[in-house]
């Protein structure tokens, strides 16, 4: 090989390397590289209740006004906000699947005075299925409300009784049912 031919690619091969370490220089002083010195902080709020009960309910054996059950004592419950995040909360009642009476013989009230009767309500389908009682054909919402601020406290009644305009032929019949409490922040 001639000197000129060496001379010309040891030429371009020189001017290739130079070509490649400027671009690389070029590339590492252009682009940027940046560190962090502060910690990540990540604010969540508190979510945490209390859940407190007493009393069964109880008495639903036979028919009785609305006068009579009023007088029983109540399914009594109370939740209590540990946090500075507003809760809601719903009462919820699981009408379990051997229940055979009709829901129109089934009262209810949630403030010892105004009765409603079950079959007034429509059955809810949005529940996740940990608040639904095993064996569940039928879920209402008795209640939606909320308990807002630190510390504070709300506490329900829930009265469930059977008509008196009830006759013989819920005789042998079979309510079953169960409440839940669902809470959630917001």
């Amino acid at each position: 090989m001639d000197n000129n031919k060496k001379l010309i690619i040891l030429l371009s091969l020189s001017i290739f390397i130079v070509i490649i370490s400027t671009a690389a220089i070029t590339y590492a002083y252009i682009s940027v590289s940046d560190t962090q010195e502060e910690a990540n902080v990540i604010n969540t709020a508190c979510f945490d209740t209390d859940f407190t009960d007493s009393n069964v309910i109880n008495d639903l054996g036979y028919p009785m006004s609305s006068a009579t059950a009023l007088k029983k004592t109540p399914y009594t419950f109370t939740l209590t906000n540990k946090c500075n995040t507003n809760t809601t909360y719903e009462v919820i009642l699981n009408v379990i699947s051997t229940t055979n009476i009709d829901l129109k013989y089934i009262n209810y009230s949630l403030d010892g005075s105004t009765t409603q009767k079950l079959s007034s309500l429509t059955p809810t389908e949005s529940l996740p299925n940990e608040v639904k009682a095993p064996n569940t054909s039928k879920s209402f919402i008795l209640k939606t409300d909320s308990v807002n601020g630190i510390n504070t406290t709300k506490t329900d009644k829930v009265y469930l009784w059977i008509d008196d305009s009830a006759g013989n032929d819920i005789m042998g019949q079979k309510f079953e049912a169960s409440i839940s409490i669902y809470s959630k922040a917001g």
